[in-house]
């Protein structure tokens, strides 16, 4: 799949809740069993765009229609803006620590995507947003957002 239609799709659910004025989506309460057995509170929404119709698959479609601060759910994108970008070659490349010290140890230390990831470090997404600019980075939003 080619990435800028990936994070097109990707921002198109994060940003639009009208796939909820469609009349065809499909609930889907049996996977709240996924949500149980990692205790877990959510909602998922699949599009699925392929073929003459578009489909859409939601658990919890109260839930699903509501708005919530993305809080780290923005890392997946910027680390598909930043590979895509040439800011970041793979997922080894090394982020040298800043030498800020930081409340949480683990982010008191170099970075890698796995690690920043894991640890939630946000000065290594800050200096992705950084490198790549807001110009560049909307290049990868659909319009108007």
């Amino acid at each position: 799949m080619n990435i800028k239609f990936f994070i097109f799709l990707l921002t198109f659910v994060i940003f639009s809740p009208d796939v909820f004025t469609q009349e065809k989506i499909s609930d889907n309460p049996e996977w709240q069993a996924f949500f149980d057995k990692h205790q877990a509170t959510g909602t998922i929404l699949i599009v699925d765009g392929r073929g003459s119709t578009e489909k859409v698959s939601v658990y919890d479609r109260v839930r699903a229609n509501q708005r919530y601060s993305p809080a780290s759910t923005y890392k997946i994108p910027h680390t598909l803006f930043a590979l895509d970008a040439g800011i970041v070659k793979d997922a080894f490349q090394v982020f040298p620590w800043d030498g800020v010290k930081r409340d949480y140890e683990p982010h008191n230390q170099d970075q890698n995507l796995r690690s920043a990831m894991r640890h939630s470090a946000l000065w290594v997404y800050e200096r992705f947003a950084k490198a790549l600019g807001e110009k560049n980075a909307r290049r990868y939003l659909p319009p108007n957002q």
